[in-house]
């Protein structure tokens, strides 16, 4: 999320002479802002992914230990 912070304090848009800015340019640069949002969502799914992996995992780990009578020990 920073750097789409970053991003948008750099962001310029192209000035037409008369009437503001290029519209084409507009749309161009909101198609780069959805492109970098869907990247940071995808990369927080993936973290999200492998801490839940993780914790099934461990889950996984302390049932064995439990049915190995593990649980008997403090």
């Amino acid at each position: 999320m920073d750097e789409i912070a970053d991003y948008l304090k750099k962001l310029r848009f192209r000035k037409k002479v008369i009437g503001g800015v290029d519209e084409a340019d507009v749309w161009k640069k909101l198609e780069a802002l959805q492109k970098e949002y869907s990247a940071a969502f995808d990369a927080q799914a993936e973290r999200s992914q492998a801490l839940l992996q993780e914790r099934e995992t461990e889950i996984s780990r302390l049932k064995g230990l439990l049915a190995d009578g593990g649980g008997d020990r403090q």
